[in-house]
């Protein structure tokens, strides 16, 4: 059975069960005006002055999700890390390739160098014991190569390090995309929730208000005692809070899902979902299954540790040689008077060479790195495994929870049932002499308690299937995009 809260649709099955006699009318005309449905209602909210249904802001749930996927601070925020990451891959693949580097200097001496000889040397210079040296103007370019041939494993471990780096943030994006979500859902229905809560309160108000008109009436033709007058003005006053409190409650519960959605703060909502129960949960197992294969804080996790061990493969590759392809071609010259040398003042070379570098003694920095690797690796797997134990207590938990917020909405329909009938009846008797104002006020009080707790009860059940959704995880399309985040 699919329930789904109207106080409107309660209304109309009891103004079908009233009899035809006046207080039939009087109810039913009282009702009408107050049993505002609950999409306008939202709107209204702490002082809010009723305008034209255009002004209204239709939002579905899955609408507040779309808007608040599209503007939520935290998810752009993850996507300039996987942005980051992106270019820490390219970054280590960029060892794979050749370096180029081109480098010159072309330089005009103002005044040339000199360079000074010995006292017995300066005779056969004409007695100078300094010479200058060079030309006015003085050319040195050189373009250089270097391609890593070998590195033992380095280039390797370094891209598979980024690799998975970029992988584990793909995958923190998708815990955050789930979290925001859960967010949404959760401010979605308690809007819903506060919205249900002012209408109910609006409607015992005026249901107040009547009762004490007739208890009044009563009191003047000395049918009803002073108590009752005295009692049915109390519940009257006490209506009063609790429509305030209930209508700034929803308009708090507005900003905040405006705030979510990225609306401005004066929009009015029209909230088109109402607030229907959920179904039971599939079993435990299959809860479970789903969790270790989806959830996005697992997946990240099983990326960190894959990144930790190609780092302490990195620190390994420390050890091992370097082989290197290097080549360089250098142009030099130096020439007077003219800007640009001639063909002869400038001459150039050219040099390839195969190093290799093997590095004998590094004062034991390799053997700290790999042990620092390690250390961090063996701390990455035992967080994994405590998130997996987090996860599946928090799956267990969450279906328990709906369970619990099932079972309490059974019989919460029939209860209101039971109250409508039972505020049914004491009217009928009321009018017919056989019952007092007291009576009467009893029974609406009862029957807008036995309203209360359905919507409570079916918000609560909403939140709890919302709470399993975010404890499984992985169930927003980014999350399932498992391939696309391999790569």
């Amino acid at each position: 059975m699919r329930l789904s809260f109207s106080n409107r649709q309660r209304s109309e099955q009891i103004g079908r069960k009233l009899p035809p006699p006046a207080i039939a009318r009087r109810v039913l005309a009282l009702m009408a005006g107050v049993l505002i449905p609950l999409t306008v209602t939202v709107a209204f909210a702490a002082g809010d002055a009723p305008g034209p249904d255009t002004s209204l802001r239709p939002l579905s749930l899955a609408e507040a999700r779309t808007l608040a996927l599209s503007r939520d601070e935290m998810l752009l925020q993850a996507e300039e890390s996987i942005r980051s990451a992106d270019a820490d891959v390219l970054d280590a693949r960029s060892g794979r390739l050749p370096q180029l580097n081109v480098g010159g200097t072309w330089t005009h001496n103002l005044k040339k160098p000199s360079f000074f000889l010995p006292a017995d040397m300066a005779a056969a210079f004409g007695g100078a014991t300094s010479i200058e040296m060079g030309g006015d103007w003085d050319l040195q370019a050189a373009a250089s190569l270097t391609w890593n041939l070998w590195t033992a494993g380095r280039l390797s471990a370094a891209g598979g390090a980024a690799a998975e780096a970029l992988a584990a943030t793909k995958w923190q994006k998708a815990a955050v995309l789930d979290a925001v979500v859960y967010t949404v859902d959760a401010s979605y229905h308690a809007t819903q929730l506060t919205a249900t809560r002012v209408e109910i309160a609006e409607q015992a108000r005026v249901a107040a208000a009547e009762a004490l008109r007739v208890t009044d009436a009563a009191f003047a033709e000395g049918t009803a005692s002073r108590f009752e007058q005295l009692r049915a003005q109390v519940e009257l006053a006490n209506r009063e809070a609790p429509v305030v409190q209930a209508r700034n409650a929803l308009r708090m519960q507005q900003l905040q899902l405006l705030r979510l959605c990225g609306l401005a703060p004066g929009t009015r909502l029209e909230l088109t979902d109402p607030l229907t129960t959920t179904e039971s949960p599939v079993d435990l197992d299959s809860l479970l299954a789903r969790m270790r294969k989806n959830s996005p804080e697992l997946n990240a996790m099983r990326h960190v540790v894959g990144a930790q061990r190609q780092s302490v493969q990195l620190a390994r590759a420390a050890r091992g040689p370097v082989v290197q392809l290097q080549g360089t071609y250098a142009l030099q010259g130096q020439w007077n008077d003219n800007i640009f040398p001639d063909s002869n003042d400038a001459v150039s070379s050219a040099s390839a060479a195969l190093a290799v570098s093997i590095p004998i003694f590094d004062g034991f920095s390799a053997r700290a790195g790999i042990q620092r690797s390690e250390a961090s690796l063996r701390s990455a797997e035992i967080e994994l495994e405590r998130v997996t134990a987090d996860r599946e207590l928090s799956v267990r938990q969450a279906r328990l929870n709906l369970i619990n917020a099932l079972v309490a909405l059974d019989g919460r329909q029939e209860a209101v049932d039971l109250a409508a009938e039972a505020h049914r009846l004491v009217l009928i008797r009321v009018e017919n002499g056989m019952a007092t104002a007291l009576e009467r006020l009893d029974a609406e009080l009862a029957w807008t308690e036995a309203r209360v707790q359905l919507a409570e009860s079916l918000y609560n059940c909403n939140l709890a299937e919302a709470g399993l959704e975010l404890a499984v995880g992985g169930n927003q399309p980014l999350a399932g995009a498992t391939e696309e985040m391999e790569r």
